[in-house]
């Protein structure tokens, strides 16, 4: 769940082009879809500004058309790696939120980028989406009657 914020503080710094490698990926859960959803949406508005994916198998297309994705990403179709002699570099980002609160408050902000992307998504995370505003508005009472 860091990634949304990495990706924010990237933005404010400039950065206008985002690559996700899909290379070791057998599938995408509605959370990291968000999270693209997410990046695609907010990338800064212009010049070359995009989301590019790498290495996409048939069935990650296939994931990515369903979700509404085509319009809003660049799909590079040759396979593609790192030029030789790049330093690639581990960056710490994986930061869960402070509380299950503030984790659950993420989950639905994410959820709510995908179902925004078009009406199936709606459909089919809409409910996912309501329990979660639920459990969030039961976590709220629980406070307000602790204090």
């Amino acid at each position: 769940l860091g990634i949304p914020t990495f990706l924010r503080a990237m933005f404010r710094c400039g950065c206008v082009r985002v690559a996700i490698d899909l290379e070791d990926c057998r599938g995408m859960d509605s959370t990291f879809l968000g999270v693209m959803a997410d990046a695609a949406t907010n990338l800064p508005r212009h010049g070359d500004a995009s989301l590019i994916i790498l290495n996409v198998s048939e069935k990650n297309k296939q994931e990515l058309a369903t979700g509404g994705f085509l319009p809003l990403v660049k799909i590079v179709e040759k396979p593609y790696h790192p030029p030789a002699g790049l330093d690639l570099q581990t960056v710490d980002f994986f930061h869960l939120p402070d509380s299950d609160t503030e984790r659950i408050k993420e989950i639905k902000r994410l959820h709510e980028e995908l179902v925004n992307l078009n009406e199936k998504n709606k459909e089919q995370f809409g409910s996912f989406i309501s329990m979660l505003e639920k459990e969030l508005q039961e976590a709220k009472s629980s406070n307000e009657n602790a204090d």
